[in-house]
């Protein structure tokens, strides 16, 4: 797995990496990740990586992202910390 390229936001590092037969779309925020894997032969490239990533892909991961920080803060609150 290697690094194919990297997309800007503003709240999240967002990075494509390349596998034999699949892309490897990682979101990272804060202490969480989220990672999604595309085929090659769906994607039309990087580049077709990167139209998926901006629709509402991203905005899905941001929503999901708050959740788990309210999972994990719920969590941490529960085992008496």
């Amino acid at each position: 797995m290697r690094v194919a390229d990297t997309i800007a936001h503003p709240r999240m590092r967002i990075i494509i990496y390349t596998l034999d037969k699949h892309y490897y779309v990682e979101f990272e925020a804060g202490p969480m990740k989220q990672g999604f894997r595309f085929s090659k032969e769906q994607t039309g490239g990087t580049e077709g990586v990167k139209q998926i990533v901006r629709g509402t892909l991203t905005d899905n991961v941001e929503e999901r992202f708050h959740k788990m920080h309210a999972d994990a803060l719920e969590a941490v609150k529960e085992a008496g910390f």
